[in-house]
């Protein structure tokens, strides 16, 4: 977007100026989904207090206001002024996966501001992806794609398969992320995990990815550790699948990604109807 070009004239941290006014108005002017948050909160951690659970909800919107012009920021700003602001903790295992010949899922869920993925651009022996799903309208989806693809290819979900499964068949590795904890369709209800406390309903088509091209899966953990830095954690979840169990990529997942946020509450995304459907809905 033409509106964000100046943006990069300028540290980010000016900009947080913008951000701390954006909270204001979202959260105590306008209250954007003031209920949803505050019922996934009750839902979430039905053991704290009504305090507790605002002081959750007041820190979120403070992160999404500062996530968001990160991401306006990151549009236009150059590599070696977004360079120092992601730290990489083990990076290592990346390295050790490819040199064993393995491709490389790269599994997260909607915790920090996972746009600081495309600020991952180490060197790697492998083609690079990130997985998104189409937006609706023209103009934002045109913008996170141009902005994602700074750090790797954007991947269209729906052409997710065919693209992986024929780099692999060609005999390249790939590494590829997926934000994999998403609401699915409601003609794609079937398979339910427990989930902060709540019966819900997963996608399951990341495992399947990962089982038909053979690739380790990686839990990629994007937490905030200063105002304007984030840390990518990454730590192996499974390195051969082997012979199907199940889903057990998916439930290790999903109660890995609850240990994360019981750590980091007021880093998810809370804003989302994640609790949408019931194991009755039709």
């Amino acid at each position: 977007m033409v509106i964000t070009w100046p943006m990069q004239f300028f540290p980010l941290r000016l900009h947080y100026v913008w951000s701390d006014l954006f909270y204001v108005i979202l959260y105590h002017l306008v209250g954007y989904r003031k209920e949803v948050v505050a019922l996934n909160l009750k839902n979430s951690f039905p053991e704290k207090t009504e305090s507790e659970r605002k002081e959750i909800a007041r820190k979120f919107y403070h992160n999404f206001a500062d996530m968001f012009i990160e991401t306006l920021y990151f549009a236009h700003a150059s590599e070696k002024k977004t360079n120092r602001l992601l730290h990489v903790e083990n990076i290592e295992l990346v390295h050790e996966l490819l040199d064993k010949g393995k491709s490389i899922i790269l599994i997260a869920g909607h915790l920090g501001n996972w746009e600081y993925s495309h600020l991952f651009r180490d060197k790697l022996k492998a083609k690079r992806y990130y997985v998104y799903k189409h937006l609706e309208s023209k103009t934002f989806d045109q913008y996170y794609k141009k902005l994602r693809s700074r750090g790797a290819e954007p991947l269209e979900m729906a052409e997710t398969y065919r693209k992986l499964y024929s780099c692999v068949k060609s005999g390249q590795q790939y590494l590829a992320l997926f934000i994999s904890d998403q609401r699915p369709l409601a003609k794609e209800l079937y398979y339910w995990v427990t989930f902060m406390n709540q019966d819900t309903p997963v996608y399951t088509g990341t495992e399947k990815i990962a089982r038909n091209t053979n690739a380790a899966v990686v839990y990629t953990e994007i937490t905030r550790i200063a105002r304007g830095h984030c840390r990518l954690k990454l730590e192996l979840l499974k390195e051969d699948i082997g012979v199907p169990k199940g889903y057990e990529i998916t439930d290790m997942f999903m109660a890995r990604l609850e240990e994360s946020i019981r750590q980091y509450p007021d880093q998810y995304f809370w804003t989302h109807k994640r609790w949408k459907y019931s194991r009755t809905s039709k």
